[in-house]
C-alpha cells in the first residue's frame, strides 16, 4: 500500500525538477530518507516511478506520470477536506507572512490593517525582505505565505495575481519627456542619466532583460535601495528615474512628472504559497482573505489602464 507521505514525496520530487536536495530540503527531511522511501514503494508495489540515468531522476515512467496526476487529486481532496473539517468560529495562531517593504507602502497597508482588526486570533509575524529574498524563503518553507512581485521562477510557489499597475519613467517639469503626450520609448529613456534601485529590486532586474533584449547595454547612472533619493533627484533636469508608478504617486511633490514606458512596463503583486503542501487551514485562509480583499476593490489588469486591482481565482 502507498502511504499518504510517499504521494506527498512524489509530487515534491517533480515540481522541484527531479532535484533530490532541495525536494528533501523543502520536505525537511534528509536526501538518503527521501531515497529511501521512494525505493521502497518502487520495490513494493513492483513498478518503477522513475526514470534514471546514470543514477540520477531524470523524468517519470508512463507509470510514474499516471500516479503522480493521481497523487495531487488526491492530496487536493485531502486539503478540501481539511477545509470543510474548519468550524466557522475565529481562527487563531500564528503566520509568517513576508511582504517587500515598498508594496506594504504603496498597496498593501490598508489591506494588512484590516486582516489584522478582523482576525484579532491570528498572530502576523511579518518579514519585511526584498522581494526576491522573500520568493527564496518561501522556497524553502522559512514563510507561510508571501506576497511577491511576478514573474516567481521557483517551481514549488503557486502564486494568485491580485494586483497590476505599471512601471514609469520619472522627471522634472524642464526635461525634453515633459513634451511627450504618449508613452515614453525605451529606447529613449536609454539615452538619458537613469536613476534606478540596485539590482535586488525585481523592478530593476526586470528593466536590464528588457534593455538587452532591445540590444541596449544596460549603463545606470546610479542605483539605490532609496526610491524617495531616485525622486529628488529628478527633481533636476538632468537625470530620469525608473520606479513603480504607485511608488512615485506617494511622493508628494510638485516638481516631479511621470510617464508610462513603451512597450508598456507592468507591476504586479502575487500573494504566493508553496505549491502541493499540506498547508494549515489557518494558511489557507489568510491566503483567500488577501486574495477575496484585492477581488473586491476591482477588476482585471489591462495595458491601456492606469492602477489596476484584479482577482485571478
Amino acid at each position: 500500500m502507498i502511504e499518504f507521505t510517499q504521494l506527498y514525496y512524489l509530487v515534491t520530487i517533480v515540481d522541484n525538477e527531479y532535484n533530490l536536495t532541495r525536494s528533501a530540503r523543502v520536505l525537511h527531511v534528509s536526501q538518503p530518507a527521501l531515497s529511501k522511501s521512494i525505493g521502497e514503494l518502487e520495490f513494493r508495489e513492483s513498478v518503477k516511478v522513475f526514470r534514471r540515468s546514470k543514477g540520477r531522476i531524470v523524468g517519470l515512467t508512463t507509470v510514474g506520470t499516471k500516479l503522480v496526476r493521481d497523487a495531487r487529486q488526491v492530496l487536493s481532496e485531502y486539503g478540501h477536506m481539511m477545509d470543510r473539517l474548519q468550524t466557522t468560529g475565529q481562527h487563531t495562531g500564528t503566520i509568517r507572512l513576508g511582504i517587500p517593504p515598498v508594496v506594504i507602502s504603496t498597496v498593501l497597508a490598508h489591506a494588512l490593517a484590516d486582516f489584522i482588526a478582523a482576525n484579532p486570533g491570528i498572530r502576523v509575524n511579518l518579514v519585511e525582505r526584498g522581494a526576491y529574498e522573500l520568493e527564496q524563503m518561501l522556497a524553502k518553507d522559512q514563510l507561510d505565505l508571501a506576497v511577491l512581485l511576478p514573474p516567481v521562477h521557483s517551481s514549488a510557489i503557486e502564486s494568485t495575481l491580485v494586483y497590476q499597475d505599471s512601471v514609469s519613467v520619472w522627471f522634472s517639469p524642464q526635461h525634453r519627456f515633459n513634451q511627450f503626450s504618449e508613452p515614453i520609448p525605451l529606447t529613449a529613456i536609454a539615452e538619458e542619466n537613469i536613476v534606478t534601485l540596485s539590482d535586488d529590486f525585481k523592478v530593476t532586474q526586470e528593466l536590464r532583460k528588457r534593455l538587452l533584449e532591445a540590444g541596449i547595454q544596460p549603463e545606470f547612472f546610479l542605483q539605490t535601495g532609496s526610491w524617495d533619493l531616485i525622486l529628488n533627484l529628478c527633481q533636476t533636469g538632468d537625470t530620469v528615474g525608473i520606479l513603480a508608478t504607485p511608488i512615485g504617486d506617494n511622493f508628494r511633490s510638485q516638481v516631479v512628472e511621470h510617464r508610462p514606458i513603451a512597450p508598456f512596463f507592468p507591476w504586479k503583486i502575487a500573494v504566493c504559497t508553496l505549491r502541493d503542501v499540506r498547508r494549515s487551514t489557518l494558511i489557507n485562509y489568510s491566503r483567500d482573505w488577501l486574495i477575496d480583499y484585492f477581488s473586491r476593490q476591482g477588476g482585471y489588469p489591462n495595458e491601456n489602464q492606469n492602477a489596476k486591482l484584479v482577482a485571478n481565482h
